[in-house]
C-alpha cells in the first residue's frame, strides 16, 4: 500500500476559508461574475473560484494570531469588493442567499467542479451555499483523526453560533442554519467513519480511491477531515457568518478548543452517533435556543449552557490575552441570545424586500464591534 504522508505543521497555527456571495449592486441577486472579477484580480493565491460562479473564495495565510487573520481576510475582501464594483456587483456574507433559484447557477469551469456535475446532476447546483472552513495546524495523522472525533460533542457549538441561512428560494425554513441540505447530499459527508488512527485513515482512503468512490481528499466531505497536504484539521461544518469579524472569533474558538483537547485528551471509544446527529439536528433547527443531550450521560440541557459551562471550562485553561478575548466575546454573544439567522429574520420582519435586506447584508461583512481595536 502506498503511504499517505501527514506533513507536519506548527501546532495550533490558523487558516480559514470563506466563501462569500457575488450580489449584484441594483436587484440583490447572485450574479454569475466570478470570472470577470477573478479576472480582474490578477494571480492572486488567495482569492480563488468556488463551485459556483456566483461565489469567491477567500484564503488567509497561516496564522499564530486569529486578530491578524481577521485583518489580513478584510483587506482580502475590501480588495475583491473594489474590483466587483467595476462589474457591478458586491460580495456578502450568510450561508445561503435569501431567494437565489438553485436552477439558475452556474458551474465554474473548473474541471474539478465540471466533473462534480456530471456525477451529481441537480445536488451540485443546489449546494451553491456558503460556509466556512476552519483549519487548525496539528502534528501528526494521528492527532488529526482524534480531533475528527474529540471535536464532534461540540459541532453544535459552531452550528448555532454560525448559523446564518434561514431563508432558502424566499421561504423561511424554519431552520437557523438550513446550508446542510446542499451539502449532506454528497457522498462521505457528515461525521468521521469508525476509523482511530492514521493508518486506518490511510487503509480506508486507498479501498476508497481504488473503488472509484473518491478520487482525492476533497471527495471526503466530513464535518471534521484531516488535511494531510497541509498538515491540519479541516471543520467545515459553520456557515458563512454575516461578519469576518465573526468568522475570526470562530476560528479561535475552534482552535482554542483543539488545544484544550490534546491537553486533556478524551478516550475515543466506538460507538453510535445518534445523540451527536440530534444534537447537530436541534442546532441548525433552533440555533442558540436548541436543546443539547450530553453524549456523555444522556442529559438534557440547553445549548446555550453547555456552550457556555465550555467557555468557563477554556477560561480557566487559557493563558492568552487573544484568547481571553475571544472567549469573552463568544460567551457575550450566547448570553445576548442572537444568532445571524435571528438577525437576518428580525431584518426580514422590518424591510420592505428581500432585496433590502441582502443590501444590509452586504455592508456588515466588514464591520466590526464598537470595542474592536485594530
Amino acid at each position: 500500500m502506498v503511504s499517505l504522508p501527514f506533513t507536519r505543521s506548527l501546532r495550533f497555527t490558523t487558516g480559514t476559508e470563506l466563501e462569500l456571495q457575488l450580489i449584484d449592486r441594483f436587484d440583490a441577486r447572485l450574479v454569475d461574475k466570478a470570472d470577470s472579477v477573478l479576472a480582474d484580480m490578477g494571480n492572486s493565491q488567495q482569492i480563488k473560484p468556488e463551485l459556483t460562479k456566483s461565489m469567491i473564495e477567500l484564503n488567509s495565510s497561516v496564522h499564530t494570531s486569529v486578530l491578524a487573520l481577521h485583518e489580513e481576510l478584510s483587506s482580502l475582501a475590501r480588495n475583491v469588493r473594489e474590483v466587483a464594483r467595476r462589474h457591478g456587483c458586491d460580495v456578502a456574507g450568510g450561508g445561503r442567499h435569501l431567494d437565489g433559484d438553485w436552477r439558475e447557477q452556474v458551474i465554474s469551469d473548473l474541471q474539478r467542479h465540471q466533473n462534480l456535475a456530471v456525477r451529481y446532476g441537480y445536488i451540485t447546483k443546489m449546494a451553491c451555499v456558503f460556509g466556512q472552513h476552519i483549519h487548525i495546524g496539528v502534528q501528526d495523522g494521528d492527532e488529526a483523526i482524534y480531533l475528527c472525533h474529540a471535536l464532534i460533542p461540540y459541532l453544535p457549538h459552531l452550528v448555532a453560533l454560525s448559523a446564518s441561512s434561514p431563508w432558502l428560494n424566499g421561504v423561511d425554513t424554519s431552520f437557523s442554519s438550513s446550508r446542510f441540505t446542499g451539502q449532506n447530499a454528497f457522498l462521505n459527508s457528515e461525521l468521521i467513519e469508525n476509523i482511530y488512527n492514521w493508518n486506518e485513515f490511510v487503509a480506508l482512503y486507498h479501498e476508497l480511491t481504488a473503488i472509484g468512490i473518491i478520487k482525492s481528499i476533497k471527495d471526503i466531505y466530513w464535518y471534521v477531515r484531516p488535511q494531510p497536504a497541509l498538515g491540519t484539521i479541516e471543520i467545515r461544518i459553520c456557515d458563512m457568518p454575516l461578519t469576518i469579524f465573526h468568522a475570526a472569533m470562530l476560528t479561535g474558538y475552534s482552535r482554542i478548543l483543539v488545544q484544550y483537547l490534546l491537553a486533556n485528551r478524551v478516550n475515543i471509544v466506538k460507538k453510535h452517533h445518534a445523540v451527536e446527529k440530534y444534537d447537530i439536528f436541534n442546532a441548525r433547527r433552533d440555533g442558540l435556543q436548541a436543546s443539547y443531550v450530553s453524549p456523555l450521560d444522556n442529559q438534557r440541557q440547553p445549548l446555550a449552557g453547555h456552550i457556555l459551562h465550555t467557555v468557563e471550562t477554556l477560561t480557566s485553561f487559557t493563558r492568552s490575552d487573544e484568547d481571553s478575548y475571544v472567549l469573552q466575546y463568544i460567551a457575550k454573544y450566547v448570553k445576548k441570545g442572537v444568532n445571524d439567522s435571528d438577525r437576518i429574520r428580525s431584518m426580514i420582519k422590518r424591510a420592505v424586500d428581500l432585496d433590502t435586506v441582502m443590501e444590509r447584508m452586504r455592508k456588515m461583512l466588514l464591520s466590526a464591534p464598537r470595542n474592536y481595536k485594530r
